[in-house]
């Protein structure tokens, strides 16, 4: 996992590899909350171009850090996410609490007009 921080949107970006499952969730969890802490940002982009498998887990980490960006004011967006994958966010409900788009860029720009989903 890397993670990075787009200071100017106040934005968190993790980028994931891999399986997010059981065995991998928590990591993932505890870094992203550390990071969030750390830098004082509010909203989370995840890049899913290098998942190759996720798993209810996933979907826990995703709905667990959407709270608390939302209790922060912010928003959380998922992107790169291959076919598989956004059927299983689709299915799941996230894009109900998360934008799901193809860039960061097409995300940030929803982010910036106010059409986020906070």
């Amino acid at each position: 996992m890397e993670t990075m921080l787009i200071a100017k949107q106040r934005m968190l970006v993790m980028r994931l590899r891999g399986e997010i499952d059981h065995h991998t969730a928590g990591g993932i969890r505890k870094q992203l909350e550390r990071e969030l802490k750390m830098s004082g940002a509010v909203n989370i982009a995840l890049d899913f171009k290098e998942v190759t498998f996720m798993d209810s887990s996933g979907i826990g980490v995703i709905i667990g850090r959407y709270k608390t960006v939302r209790a922060l004011g912010g928003s959380m967006v998922i992107y790169n996410a291959s076919e598989q994958i956004r059927r299983l966010l689709d299915m799941s409900g996230i894009r109900r609490i998360a934008v799901i788009c193809s860039t960061l860029s097409e995300g940030l720009n929803i982010i910036n007009s106010g059409k986020a989903i906070r």
